[in-house]
């Protein structure tokens, strides 16, 4: 088993840590250097002192305490003393490149505690013969960070897949001192889930890992419970799966080694694109943003360019606030899983798994972003009917839901679950049934005569689990809302099924202008009314059920939540007469607030520059391309002139996700919350358009 080490200064976190059986507890020292050599990176510049390590002392009894001190420096010999009186079982040196910075920290521990090197520069690890010769060395750990820092790498995990930690382990292993590496976070968690690299740590024979920030961040201010609850649960978890390994032959360590490879490699060509880009590109100006009018949008425009979209992720959290109590008011087992496809900005990502939601993806490259964005695995539902099978076995493997569509999916599965026989699939399916709607939907597996099927093969399968049912229907019709959840009962009933979660999946109308409900021919619905239509009946079903063994009821809103979070602001910029008719042309195309081409015309602002207007009775406002049916806007009436702003709302639904770069590049998104603008996208330009073309 691996020797986990947690780093804080913190009493009562090393103290939980101890309990839960973490083997050593890291206080962290070192701060010469370390500012410069990770600005700007994501990283923690501890600020622990050197009482810390005797109050530290105090609290825990069986774990080792481990003290990293600075890089040698005239007062090393005072420091390490210090360190060692104040109750250090183990000291680690970092930052060194010679054997003799090796051999002169060895002397001035002097045998008072244990000798840790931490190696993380490129020059010690080209010296590792010469450093592995000093005598007194008791262990090595290879520091991936500042490692990859020093070879100029764009991933942490880079020397791991390249085959330089292997080159490490077998000298340092030959030479007879225990060594460890790198840290993980929970095990299905982290931009390379742990479970990925503790497979690695058991091929290379390494006795040591950190548990990083990500693991549990103590920076965070969480209740002792939620503290508790992390170690008691992350530590038991890769215990498990530690045992697990135990069992495993060669070729799983061979195929856990190339999904390392090809993960780390996909991540950090990532990280270069994003570097290249950003090296390019200015910082934009900000803007306060205090009320809309002509001069803000000017001002925003000339920083971000003349066209943009506004965002504004406080509405998108009141809006899923709203709809959250709306619900669990009436079942209080409930969770939203916002779609994915609706509007991927990463912002709203962020901000919906900041709120507690879930993220509903329906292909390789959307849980791409939730990864990006930083969403657990364990908060992700893959649905669709196309799945890549390297993503499906991806996000099954690191604790995610994937919702079968067909019976033509099961091949696939099966072939996941025989290569991963230890781990435990999450899986969903996707049922079709009649709502009384007239239209048979295209999504899922047939209720009648497919899903018998599909849960007999789940049944045969040891190591998959009826995580979750789910449905879909193309309707915001508020009268189809009780016959899904009815229908989804029905089924539960017929075939005494117990899922964790019930899913109902989306279709809701969400906020609008009154101008643009006026276009529907029937009420727009509240929030309020899909709750008591459908949430009721799962709390009348339910009622007598223990608490525990109720089933999570989620919805998968997208529009809802999405659509008046957004809107569009653009220049008029040029008014003609042609026929009797007037036209004006925008720096905008329809398809940059409304692709799917509904035909309705979107709640519209104008806002003027000061120029001498004229009044227009029927006034279409047209787009920058030449398709022929390119209006943004039918039927204004009122004073316009060129140059004027105008602003477009209620286009957060599809518009970006859905607009291709056609004849021009795509336009920034900023995000005015708080009052200060931030570009959450920037404008493309030709080099993202003409990248993958062959020139």
């Amino acid at each position: 088993m691996l020797k986990l080490m947690y780093i804080t200064n913190q009493p009562e976190i090393a103290a939980i840590a101890e309990e839960y059986s973490v083997d050593r507890i890291f206080v962290d020292l070192e701060t010469l250097g370390k500012e410069e050599r990770q600005a700007g990176m994501n990283t923690v510049k501890s600020r622990h002192s050197r009482e810390d390590v005797s109050a530290i002392r105090q609290v825990i009894h069986k774990a080792e305490l481990l003290v990293r001190v600075n890089p040698l420096h005239e007062g090393s010999a005072e420091e390490i003393s210090e360190v060692i009186a104040r109750g250090a079982d183990i000291v680690m040196l970092p930052m060194f490149r010679t054997a003799a910075e090796a051999r002169t920290f060895v002397q001035l521990v002097g045998g008072r505690a244990k000798t840790m090197l931490l190696l993380e520069t490129k020059e010690a690890e080209a010296a590792i013969d010469e450093i592995l010769a000093v005598d007194g060395i008791d262990e090595i750990h290879i520091g991936l960070n500042d490692l990859h820092i020093s070879h100029g790498m764009d991933f942490l995990f880079q020397p791991l897949a390249n085959g330089m930690v292997d080159a490490l382990a077998e000298k340092i292993k030959a030479a007879g001192i225990p060594f460890g590496f790198g840290g993980i976070a929970r095990l299905d968690e982290g931009m390379l889930p742990a479970r990925f690299i503790i497979a690695e740590h058991h091929r290379l024979g390494s006795e040591m890992v950190i548990l990083s920030r990500s693991f549990y961040d103590a920076w965070l201010k969480q209740e002792t419970e939620e503290i508790r609850r992390v170690f008691q649960y992350g530590v038991k978890e890769i215990r498990e799966f530690e045992q697990r390994l135990e069992t495993k032959d060669a070729a799983y360590f061979q195929r856990n080694r190339e999904t390392v490879i090809a993960t780390v490699d996909k991540i950090a060509a990532n990280i270069r694109a994003k570097k290249q880009h950003a090296a390019r590109m200015t910082t934009p100006q900000p803007v306060a943003v205090n009320q809309l009018d002509y001069e803000t949008l000017n001002r925003i425009g000339e920083s971000y360019g003349e066209s943009f979209y506004l965002l504004d992720t406080d509405q998108y959290a009141a809006n899923f606030q709203e709809l959250h109590q709306a619900f669990a008011s009436r079942y209080p087992k409930f969770a939203i899983a916002y779609s994915y496809k609706t509007n991927y900005i990463p912002a709203i990502c962020q901000r919906l798994d900041q709120l507690g939601g879930y993220a509903e993806v329906v292909s390789r490259m959307e849980w791409e972003i939730a990864r990006r964005s930083g969403v657990p695995s364990r908060k992700v539902i893959f649905n669709g009917p196309f799945k890549h099978a390297d993503a499906v076995e991806g996000l099954l493997v690191s604790g995610g839901v994937v919702n079968i569509d067909s019976l033509d999916e099961l091949p696939m599965l099966e072939e996941i679950a025989r290569r991963n026989p230890a781990a435990t699939l999450h899986m969903g399916i996707r049922v079709n049934f009649d709502i009384g709607d007239g239209v048979i939907s295209r999504f899922g597996v047939d209720a009648d005569s497919d899903l018998p099927r599909v849960l007999d093969f789940l049944a045969g399968h040891s190591n998959m689990e009826l995580t979750s049912l789910q449905c879909h229907f193309a309707t915001r019709r508020l009268d189809t809302w009780a016959p899904r959840a009815q229908g989804m009962l029905a089924l539960i009933d017929k075939h005494g099924l117990k899922p964790k979660m019930v899913d109902l999946g989306g279709g809701l109308f969400g906020k609008m202008h009154d101008s643009l409900k006026a276009q529907f021919t029937s009420p727009i619905p509240t929030y309020e009314e899909y709750a008591e239509a459908a949430a009721s009946l799962f709390a009348t079903h339910y009622a007598d059920v223990p608490e525990d063994e109720k089933p999570l009821l989620l919805i998968e809103p997208g529009s809802a939540l999405s659509g008046d979070v957004m809107r569009f602001c653009c220049k008029v910029k040029t008014i003609k007469q042609v026929r009797g008719h007037a036209i004006a042309t925008v720096l905008g195309s329809v398809y940059n607030i409304n692709p799917t081409l509904n035909g309705k015309n979107p709640p519209l602002e104008v806002f003027h520059c000061g120029k001498e207007t004229a009044d227009y009775q029927d006034v279409n406002v047209g787009g920058f391309t030449c398709i022929e049916s390119d209006y943004l806007y039918k039927g204004y009436q009122g004073p316009l002139a060129q140059g004027d702003y105008l602003v477009f709302g209620n286009v957060g639904s599809y518009s970006v996700v859905l607009k291709p770069p056609f004849i021009l590049p795509n336009f920034a998104v900023v995000d005015k919350t708080g009052g200060i603008t931030r570009q959450v996208k920037r404008p493309e330009d030709f080099d993202d358009l003409f990248a993958t073309y062959a020139f």
